[in-house]
């Protein structure tokens, strides 16, 4: 359908009261067809491109409508597509023309200037050369590269992937689940769990007491967690989630519906008007979907209350090593006090000994191992002399007694 939609570009369309650049599939409307090979004509390009498309596929009867509404819906996207691939496409073009190889990943980050991209132009713009020209001037504008990288770092700030349903539909996601790991069949609430966990083929099962790690994204646990808030105030208290399909009502409830695309079946799922107009007071709320920036604050407040947490950390284990410096300092200059206080005292001992004639040995170290109980008696004791064998005289220490005077020292007024 893509390619389809590439060879049928329009070109520039004639819209209201002036001629623009065909941008949506809709616009595809605006210029009457041609007749092809076989003589067929439709009403206009947006015709064309879906009963084109209806050729290479065989469609049961009376789902005739229901395959053109689905081939209009993914044509929508596809046209988008389109311009968002032709940048990419054109810058890596344009280098290979030169012999340079150039990733897509990789082009997404690189520009060109006019005139280079003039060079490039895609196969289906090739009849179309102004409509490249209006294109190649809004990509050249000053402000475009600023919101351009902008929106690249808002999705880069995706915690996770979206889904893992590739192109499936949620009840297609639920009977290949199935069908791979031989279970029953699974509601549409367990299959929207589990494609946000991984894909069908993955070992992976639903369960409600699962963290929102377990998910790709934290928004789907998020969504699940109100929708099963939401579906209680419904339904009671008793109501659970697990064993039934999604609710139409319960998922415009919990979040207005999808912002894009369709709410599971248009046909069965209230408006919002009509659900208001039936709410009573105190019954069941409708709540508000958070906004992208709500989501991105919320980001933001939690990212910054874990780099607070890890700085309070970081700085209390800075403190408590600057502490503990402190301290071992503070007690190695203690140490070293004491040492020099012990060693003067012991030096001033020494001499007044050594004047008496008993000269002192040094003392020990104050980290030397505590001395035997049973340490031999000292010269001149009793024990000294029973244990020599001979009598010894005792020790005069009357010179000593000079060295302690027994009054208290003068006054000096």
């Amino acid at each position: 359908m893509g390619l389809l939609c590439k060879q049928y570009y329009p070109g520039m369309v004639w819209v209201g009261e002036s001629t623009v650049m065909a941008e949506t599939f809709d616009h595809y409307a605006a210029v009457n067809d041609t007749e092809d090979r076989e003589g067929r004509m439709w009403r206009n390009k947006l015709e064309r491109v879906i009963m084109d498309m209806l050729d290479f596929y065989r469609i049961e009867e009376g789902f005739e409508d229901l395959a053109r509404q689905v081939a209009r819906t993914a044509c929508h996207k596809l046209v988008k597509d389109m311009f968002y691939e032709a940048r990419k496409q054109a810058i890596v073009d344009f280098h290979a023309a030169r012999n340079v190889r150039i990733k897509r990943d990789d082009a997404v980050k690189m520009t060109l200037m006019k005139e280079e991209y003039l060079q490039a132009i895609p196969w289906w713009m090739a009849t179309h050369r102004e409509c490249w020209e209006v294109l190649v001037d809004r990509w050249c504008a000053e402000d475009w590269v600023e919101r351009h990288e902008a929106c690249r770092q808002r999705r880069l700030m995706m915690q996770g992937a979206s889904h893992h349903q590739g192109s499936l539909s949620l009840s297609e996601y639920a009977a290949r689940y199935a069908s791979h790991h031989g279970v029953g069949e699974i509601n549409t609430f367990e299959a929207f769990a589990l494609s946000h966990k991984g894909k069908f083929k993955a070992d992976i099962h639903y369960n409600p007491e699962d963290p929102p790690e377990v998910y790709s994204n934290p928004s789907a646990y998020e969504r699940l967690s109100q929708y099963s808030d939401v579906a209680k105030e419904v339904y009671g208290q008793d109501y659970d989630p697990r064993s039934h399909d999604l609710d139409g009502e319960v998922v415009m409830r919990a979040g207005k519906g999808k912002k894009h695309g369709r709410v599971i079946d248009t046909a069965s799922t209230p408006t919002l008007s009509q659900i208001r107009a039936r709410t009573v007071s105190g019954g069941p709320s409708i709540r508000e979907r958070p906004t992208a920036t709500q989501a991105l604050q919320a980001q933001l407040q939690e990212e910054r209350a874990r780099r607070e947490h890890l700085e309070a950390t970081l700085a209390q284990q800075v403190q408590a090593q600057v502490q503990a410096q402190v301290e071992e300092q503070v007690q190695t200059q203690v140490q070293a006090q004491l040492q020099a206080q012990r060693q003067e005292m012991f030096s001033y001992f020494q001499a007044q000994f050594a004047a008496i004639g008993h000269p002192l040995q040094a003392p020990l170290p104050i980290w030397a191992p505590r001395p035997p109980i049973s340490s031999p008696p000292m010269p001149g004791s009793a024990g000294s002399n029973a244990g020599a064998g001979v009598g010894a005289g005792d020790v005069d220490l009357s010179a000593a007694r000079n060295l302690f005077p027994q009054g208290p020292p003068p006054f000096d007024p």
